[in-house]
């Protein structure tokens, strides 16, 4: 019999953790970029434009600062490559192939590089890793046990 305490940790969804996706699952799947950027090239970088979040005191400090409606944020040339390959259809492994064959780096350089602007985008939500296809063709959905 589960203690009391072990119970009402198993509502808390930080205490239990989360599975974390193999290397073989996050090398198949997709990145998507956030459709709600606005973005551009110029000079082979990319330029992003991100929306400020709404709220009450998003837009009283906009107000009061003077801030713009969206940041700019200006991508280096790798960063650049990333950025216009994550478009839900090529996986993490292609984008590995084309910046190592582009920049002719190593696969270990290329591996490094890569996952580290993923991490960022992802972590600043600008895109989002879509789970790769099963054989049947239809999004691999995880069960929740």
């Amino acid at each position: 019999m589960k203690r009391p305490l072990s119970k009402a940790l198993d509502f808390i969804p930080l205490a239990k953790g989360k599975k974390q996706p193999s290397r073989e699952e996050l090398l198949k799947s997709r990145p998507a970029r956030n459709e709600a950027l606005r973005w551009f090239k110029e000079d082979g970088e990319v330029n992003l434009f991100i929306p400020r979040r709404p709220g009450r005191f998003g837009d009283l400090a906009g107000k009061l600062f003077r801030l713009p409606p969206e940041k700019h944020l200006v991508l280096d040339r790798v960063g650049s490559g990333v950025w216009e390959l994550c478009d839900g259809f090529h996986s993490v492994e292609s984008i590995l192939d084309y910046i190592q064959r582009r920049h002719k780096l190593s696969r270990r350089e290329a591996e490094v590089s890569v996952s580290a602007y993923l991490k960022i985008l992802g972590q600043r939500r600008l895109i989002g890793l879509r789970a790769a296809e099963t054989k049947s063709g239809k999004w691999k959905r995880k069960r929740k046990t």
